[in-house]
C-alpha cells in the first residue's frame, strides 16, 4: 500500500550513519587545532571591529539590488555550496559554478572559464576558493565574461582576526586571503571598487573601460598576512551598507539611462 511516511532506519542503518558522520566532524575539528597549534607563531592579538551579527544588508541583498534594473540579466555565481545565495538571487538566467555541489555546472572556476560559450553576464558574484591566487584568476576571467555596464562582486573580504584569514585554514571562520585583492582592486585605474563593511565584507566593482587592467600586486602581497590587512585597512575604500546602496543606486541609475538612450538612438538611425 502506497504510503508518504519516510522508511524507518535500522539500528545498524543508524549506527553505520552516525559512524560516518561523526568520525568526519572530529577529524575536522582536530585538523584545525593541529593547524592553530602548528601556526601559532603566526599568533596576532589584534582584532578589526567588526560586528557582523548587528542586522543589516547582506550579499543577497546587495547582488538582487545589482541586478535589480535588469529584469532579463545574467548571472554567474562562482561557489555555490548550499545554494543559500543561488536560490536567493532574482534574475531570469543564472549559471552556478561548483564542483562539489550547488548551482548548475559541476566544474572548477578554473574549468568553466576555460570554455567559452559567449555568454556575458551582467553581475558576477565570486565566492569559490578563498586564496587570492585563485580569486585573482577568478577576477581576471570574470572581467572578460562581463556584459556592458557589468559588475562583479565578491564575498569574505574582511576577516576579523589571524585565524579566520589563516591559509590553510585552520578555523571554522574562513575568509582565506581574499582581501589582498581589495589592494590591487583599489588601485586599479580602469576599476571602480568598494568593500562594503557587511556580511564578512562583500566587494563591489565595475570596469570603468572594455578590456579593464588588473594591476598585480604580487610580489608585494605575496606573503603577507593579517597584520598587513591591520595596518592598511584605512587606505581602503570602505563604505558602509547606507552609503554603499546609495553610490550602487547611483552608478545602476545611470547604466540605465545609458542603455536607454543607445536603444533609442539604435532605433532611430536612419
Amino acid at each position: 500500500m502506497p504510503t508518504d511516511k519516510a522508511p524507518r532506519l535500522g539500528k545498524k542503518a543508524i549506527k553505520e550513519s552516525l559512524f560516518r558522520r561523526v568520525p568526519r566532524r572530529l577529524f575536522t575539528s582536530t585538523r584545525r587545532a593541529f593547524g592553530r597549534y602548528r601556526y601559532r607563531n603566526h599568533f596576532d592579538a589584534r582584532r578589526l571591529d567588526l560586528d557582523w551579527t548587528v542586522p543589516q544588508c547582506n550579499r543577497i541583498a546587495i547582488v538582487n539590488l545589482l541586478l535589480a534594473k535588469r529584469p532579463h540579466g545574467k548571472y554567474l555565481e562562482i561557489g555555490c555550496a548550499g545554494n543559500e545565495m543561488f536560490d536567493s538571487v532574482i534574475a531570469m538566467h543564472k549559471t552556478g559554478v561548483d564542483p562539489a555541489r550547488g548551482g548548475t555546472v559541476r566544474l572548477t572556476s578554473d574549468e568553466f572559464f576555460r570554455s567559452d560559450d559567449g555568454t556575458r553576464y551582467d553581475v558576477i558574484f565570486i565566492d569559490g576558493l578563498h586564496t587570492y591566487q585563485q580569486v585573482r584568476r577568478d577576477v581576471i576571467n570574470s572581467l572578460s565574461r562581463l556584459a556592458k555596464g557589468g559588475w562583479i562582486a565578491l564575498h569574505d573580504m574582511l576577516p576579523r582576526d589571524w585565524l579566520e584569514e589563516h591559509v590553510p585554514r585552520i578555523s571554522d571562520t574562513w575568509t582565506g586571503d581574499v582581501w589582498k585583492m581589495a589592494f590591487e582592486l583599489s588601485q586599479s585605474v580602469d576599476i571602480d571598487f568598494r568593500i562594503i563593511k557587511v556580511d564578512m565584507g562583500v566587494g563591489v566593482l565595475r570596469p570603468l573601460r572594455e578590456s579593464a587592467q588588473l594591476l598585480d600586486l604580487g610580489p608585494t602581497l605575496a606573503d603577507k598576512r593579517f597584520p598587513y590587512l591591520f595596518d592598511h585597512i584605512d587606505t581602503l575604500p570602505l563604505l558602509d551598507h547606507a552609503t554603499a546602496r546609495q553610490w550602487i543606486e547611483q552608478a545602476v541609475g545611470q547604466e540605465s539611462s545609458d542603455r536607454a538612450y543607445d536603444e533609442v538612438r539604435v532605433a532611430l538611425a536612419p
